[in-house]
């Protein structure tokens, strides 16, 4: 005979895994505003939609892209949207400023950070210093972007001796391209594969890692609003556990994932669009601690000094606290999160 604790225990098990009860309207619809675009970066969100995972959970998801981090997270306080992709280092900066409508990150996608300074290796580009006296090409809203002054800062660049020129992150790599800047801000997966796209090899371009260069953070994250948050924590449970089935599916079996992405963008070159994807997987998802503690694993401490970091690069008069920036109760079992290769 089972005690009341286990009782209590298989409900509660029970819970942690039942789908959203239907109501007469059918699955709760659910928005979700990308970081970007809807290319390779996103495949794990789409091959989740297309494999009926969100379905499964009873939701019904929407996908748009953005302008960047700024934009998805700006949408995503405002309501506009219900989940936003965005990085911790931009939703820092605004939660320091905005604490009343911040979102909060549910789900930590990169281990790594993607955040780079991309030049050609024909410029003579080959360190951060290497800016001075040259053209840097930045977004408008995208995270490299905004945080590049507190690489800036970080890194002893002296920023009065580099040009800057800032416009849509759709001109940055044929600006990059064309060589009218000779470097620019940017995801490395992102800039990389787009120039792939236009005949530049991957090993013809230099990447420099803001994590490599002092600023060590985590990057995209599955973000709430407050107000979604409040109302259905349920629907963001189900919301992280299928997408989160849907990258580790998508990073194991690119080939597949990009059937899922080709029903959304009929334009994209899959092939292209794949290995983006396995170059996302491979540098900012599937590290040593996410193999033993699973994608989406993360560390306290660390997160903890990278709220501090970010507030000191920005000057931020408020520090948030972690609290304010991470939910943890969302996070899926590990057996469902470790990579499968």
């Amino acid at each position: 005979m089972k005690t009341a604790a286990q009782s209590a225990l298989a409900l509660l098990l029970l819970l942690l895994v039942s789908p959203i009860p239907a109501s007469a309207q059918g699955p709760l619809k659910v928005s979700v505003v990308l970081n970007f675009a809807a290319d390779g970066g996103a495949a794990g969100f789409y091959h989740a939609l297309e494999r009926g995972y969100f379905r499964e959970l009873g939701l019904d998801v929407t996908i748009e892209p953005s302008k960047g981090s700024a934009d998805a997270i700006t949408r995503t306080a405002s309501q506009a949207s219900d989940i936003g992709i965005g990085d911790i280092s931009t939703l820092v900066e605004f939660a320091s400023r905005r604490p009343e409508i911040a979102p909060k990150a549910v789900f930590i996608l990169h281990n790594r950070s993607p955040q780079a300074v991309i030049a050609l290796k024909s410029s003579g580009v080959a360190k951060l210093t290497d800016l001075h006296g040259r053209i840097l090409g930045r977004g408008l809203a995208d995270a490299p972007s905004r945080m590049f002054p507190a690489l800036a800062n970080i890194a002893g660049l002296d920023t009065s001796r580099i040009e800057i020129r800032q416009f849509n992150p759709q001109l940055r790599d044929t600006m990059l391209l064309t060589k009218q800047v000779d470097a620019v801000t940017g995801f490395d997966s992102t800039v990389l594969f787009n120039l792939k796209a236009n005949g530049v090899a991957v090993e013809d371009a230099t990447v420099i890692y803001y994590a490599d260069n002092g600023l060590d953070v985590y990057g995209n994250a599955f973000l709430a609003n407050p107000a979604f948050l409040q109302a259905r924590p349920d629907a963001v449970k189900a919301f992280v556990r299928a997408a989160a089935r849907g990258w580790r599916d998508a990073i194991s079996d690119p080939e597949a994932a990009m059937i899922s992405l080709g029903r959304h963008n009929t334009l994209a070159k899959l092939d292209i669009e794949a290995e983006r994807l396995a170059w996302l997987g491979s540098h900012q998802i599937v590290t040593p601690a996410t193999r033993k503690d699973g994608i989406g694993a993360y560390d306290r401490e660390r997160l903890v000094q990278n709220i501090a970091q970010v507030g000191k690069a920005f000057g931020l008069t408020r520090i948030p606290e972690l609290a304010e920036i991470y939910d943890d109760r969302f996070l899926p079992p590990r057996e469902e999160r470790i990579p499968l290769k």
